[in-house]
């Protein structure tokens, strides 16, 4: 039913050394000439992979309200088989963008991979939830806690627990595959705890009457990244201005979600997330659109230090990981799709 605890070596090396089937969204240039607001690309494909929480919201409504097509693209969207798959696509070249947690992406990047953070996706949402017996992360010494390995989730829950002078020794980790698996067996009572995106966080709660343990502000601040958007160097160098429209579909996205989380919730929530109306409603304000992390670069190079002494990483990251510049230059050629936008940069 559910997998133990993988070693953390062993797990990176089986990531990007797997041969998988890719499964993704496709975004394909339109050949369509007046009214968009760029010029054609050329009929290129443009391939993403992602994962199937929240902080992916902007670029499955992107997808659903055809927002690419004002730049000259449309798109389809398929889920990722399992978001580690998300990294090693994006690392071995099957796609050429991907929206994924900012971990994943320093597992890989560490590894060799060639891309860069350009833009942020979705924020917060880092949800730790327990039975109603268990009040704190203390109470969790000898507890078996679900989650998946080298995301968010996983290092928020070893930021906590450090915090508390506990290590992963003191928790069974349990990690599984997807969202689904990973909220039956905490609702099951297969795990005592589990670490998950939204909206099936506010699902593990309400099915279980269960207590929040942390959501992430508290030792990470308000706004901190979840999901970041990250496109292969090649693309960045080769083609700027394709990278650039994406970053403005994705501010497009963040405003009308912003505006009317409702209607984008009508129309993501069959294709995209296995849960309930209710709970992925209730959910809204967890785990916010944000694509302007710009004063949050120190805070994801700081997390790599919590993933080497997880042994997830060996070496320092170096200063090409984040790379802002195309997302400064959208800001100041599009300012009016940044003013709008709520959850940004403002310092």
């Amino acid at each position: 039913m559910f997998r133990s605890s993988t070693s953390r070596r062993r797990f990176l090396g089986m990531s990007l050394g797997a041969a998988l089937t890719p499964a993704m969204l496709s975004v394909l240039s339109s050949c369509a000439g007046g009214g968009n607001k760029t010029a054609s690309h050329g009929g290129r494909e443009i391939k993403f992979a992602h994962g199937a929480g929240l902080c992916n919201m902007p670029l499955f409504y992107s997808a659903e309200k055809q927002l690419f097509s004002q730049y000259g693209f449309t798109g389809t969207a398929a889920l990722t088989p399992m978001p580690a798959d998300v990294a090693v696509q994006l690392a071995t070249g099957q796609v050429e963008m991907a929206v994924i947690p900012f971990t994943n992406a320093i597992a890989a990047y560490t590894q060799g991979a060639s891309f860069q953070i350009v833009a942020g996706s979705g924020v917060e949402g880092l949800i730790v939830v327990a039975k109603p017996e268990i009040q704190s992360f203390a109470d969790l010494k000898g507890k078996k806690l679900a989650t998946f390995q080298a995301d968010t989730l996983d290092v928020v829950v070893y930021d906590y627990l450090k915090q508390e002078g506990l290590t992963y020794d003191d928790v069974e980790m349990v990690y599984l595959g997807d969202s689904t698996e990973l909220l039956n067996a905490y609702v099951a009572g297969q795990v005592d705890a589990v670490s998950h995106i939204e909206p099936y966080a506010t699902q593990a709660k309400t099915s279980t009457n269960g207590n929040i343990l942390g959501d992430g502000t508290d030792i990470y601040g308000a706004g901190y990244p979840d999901c970041v958007l990250a496109v292969r160097n090649e693309v960045i160098e080769a083609e700027p201005e394709v990278v650039k429209d994406v970053i403005r579909v994705f501010f497009e996205a963040q405003y009308q979600i912003e505006n009317s989380f409702e209607e984008a919730a009508q129309a993501t929530i069959d294709k995209y997330y296995k849960t309930d109306m209710e709970s992925l409603l209730a959910a809204a304000q967890a785990q916010p659109p944000g694509v302007d992390i710009r004063d949050k670069r120190d805070f994801m190079y700081s997390r790599a230090q919590s993933m080497k002494e997880l042994n997830y990483i060996n070496d320092d990251l170096d200063d090409n990981f984040v790379n802002f510049a195309l997302l400064e230059e959208v800001i100041a050629e599009s300012p009016e799709l940044w003013e709008r936008v709520k959850v940004k940069t403002t310092a």
